[in-house]
């Protein structure tokens, strides 16, 4: 018969399993249904990453470090009825999954290129 801490250890290991589970639809839902709501997102992601180091050793602040996105600050451009253009500044995120995708067009069109390169070549 299992100990009393022995039990309570599972209870805690099932809760923190079933928080991950919530996390990740949740995650999974604003990236795939609101993928607009990127600030949201990355909110999600801290809450996350404050409940896994608050089970200490149980938790598994790692998984979340690598959904993490990076904080980027952009300008954009606002047009003013009455004079000239004004630049707000503005953060955005950029998830891994983003970067991922980004470095595959980059390698996609270094590929394309060569390819008109040697075609044009011959």
């Amino acid at each position: 018969m299992p100990s009393l801490r022995h039990r309570q250890w599972t209870q805690m290991l099932n809760c923190l399993q079933n928080a991950r589970d919530v996390f990740e639809r949740a995650v999974s839902y604003l990236r795939i249904s609101a993928p607009e709501l990127k600030k949201e997102r990355g909110m999600l992601l801290e809450e996350w990453l404050n409940m896994e180091s608050s089970f200490g050793e149980l938790g598994d602040v790692n998984l979340v470090h690598a959904k993490l996105p990076k904080k980027l600050t952009k300008r954009r451009q606002i047009d003013m009825e009455d004079g000239p253009a004004v630049y707000e500044e503005y953060i955005d995120y950029l998830f891994p999954e983003e970067m991922q995708a980004n470095n595959l067009k980059i390698l996609a069109s270094a590929y394309k290129w060569k390819k008109q390169r040697v075609a044009s070549e011959d």
